[in-house]
């Protein structure tokens, strides 16, 4: 199919969407797709001189996710304001963030929850279905706009199948676009391929999308617009592609290395459990501890706040940074403890304790493992190297 027809298509879904709905809200994560589902809605409110209906602009700012992607997402959200508003129609910016005490650094440090796996994918539910939920709720007689694509992998297309249906060819495939589960969702570009995506981004005059390709030519060697952005902490992927875009993000990498093998070391860092799929449940003190100093040696190493969640999320009008590194421990413990009365949360100043014993421990299994990068493995030689000066 071209993309000739399937943009016109896509307007056709939007036409059909503005007569069914009071409220487009558009799901846009900074990536590539989002980005080309955002501009191919603007081409058509273009073509069309406008829009009565209400217009919302939804990131999901997982609070995981490089710097270097939210300033894109500011970018481009300043463009889309201003676009949409030459045409006479507003659009209302919203962030959708996790809670504070949702977020990937308390729920590791405070809760201990060990790397998400398929059958604990904890971190989806909090970092991206919640906040989401909770801020289309705020939108009356809403559909979501998505830029999902059943090329993007055999997971995705068979996920679409089941919430889209499916299309046969030989007439209309306008209903293929439309999802009416308990969120109804339009997804204007489900049929085009990685290529339409970035002709269609590259042949656009309106808005300015340099950013967005320098930030997906540093996930690739040779210059490709290859990978995808996500958590930089997520081990549900092989590679994290966006840990290798800039060399500083490889410390993150580190981190995300760590973070699995504790994981995975149950005898050592994991708490014993009598139920559920797996013998062992939250990481324990040690491996919490070995993760607050990776954190802060990453950044130290790396010469810049990478984890730029830590400054975002406040509670009590007090940053994660704040809590967990810079405040007197008891009155961080007044606070955590405040926050969340989980039996789970060890003390501030346990957390702060490093064990050589147990970081010996860690240090020799992850020199085990052979399947890293020499890239990462340097990043990963560097941080082990920081924490044992930090237990002298």
């Amino acid at each position: 199919m071209s993309l000739d027809l399937l943009l016109s298509e896509a307007f056709e879904v939007f036409e059909e969407a503005a007569l069914k709905y009071r409220t487009f809200v558009i799901a846009f994560s900074g990536g590539k797709d989002s980005t080309a589902a955002a501009i191919l809605f603007y081409k058509w409110a273009k073509r069309r001189n406008g829009v009565k209906n209400r217009v919302v602009l939804l990131h999901n700012d997982t609070l995981s996710e490089i710097p270097e992607m939210e300033l894109w997402v500011d970018h481009f959200a300043r463009q889309f304001k201003a676009k949409m508003r030459e045409l006479g129609t507003d659009v209302h910016v919203r962030y959708a963030y996790p809670h504070p005490t949702e977020t990937w650094y308390w729920r590791v440090l405070v809760r201990g929850y060990p790397a998400p796996t398929f059958n604990f994918r904890w971190c989806v539910d909090m970092l991206k279905i919640e906040p989401t939920e909770r801020e289309l709720r705020r939108h009356a007689n809403h559909v979501l706009v998505v830029g999902s694509r059943d090329e993007e992998s055999g997971a995705r297309a068979k996920s679409m199948k089941t919430r889209f249906g499916t299309c046969s060819g030989g007439g209309s495939c306008l209903g293929a676009y439309f999802s009416h589960g308990d969120i109804p969702k339009i997804a204007p570009i489900r049929f085009w391929t990685y290529d339409m995506v970035w002709s269609f981004l590259r042949a656009q005059k309106d808005f300015d999308v340099q950013p967005l390709e320098e930030l997906y030519r540093g996930l690739a060697a040779g210059g490709s617009l290859g990978g995808r952005y996500g958590c930089w902490h997520c081990t549900l992927v092989r590679v994290q592609a966006a840990n290798y875009s800039r060399p500083e993000y490889l410390y993150a990498e580190a981190v995300r290395t760590i973070y699995r093998a504790l994981s995975d070391m149950g005898q050592h860092f994991r708490e014993p459990k009598n139920t559920g799929y797996s013998r062992w449940g939250p990481l324990n003190a040690h491996a919490r501890s070995i993760i607050y100093h990776a954190i802060k040696a990453a950044e130290e190493l790396a010469g810049r706040k990478i984890f730029y969640g830590l400054d975002r999320a406040a509670i009590y009008g007090y940053t994660l940074r704040q809590i967990f590194y810079e405040m007197d421990p008891q009155r961080a413990d007044a606070i955590i403890r405040r926050a969340d009365p989980t039996d789970r949360r060890i003390p501030t100043a346990e957390l702060r304790r490093l064990d050589k014993t147990h970081l010996a421990a860690l240090d020799s299994y992850l020199s085990s493992q052979n399947h890293r990068d020499e890239k990462t493995s340097q990043a990963l030689r560097q941080i082990i190297t920081r924490l044992k000066e930090n237990t002298a």
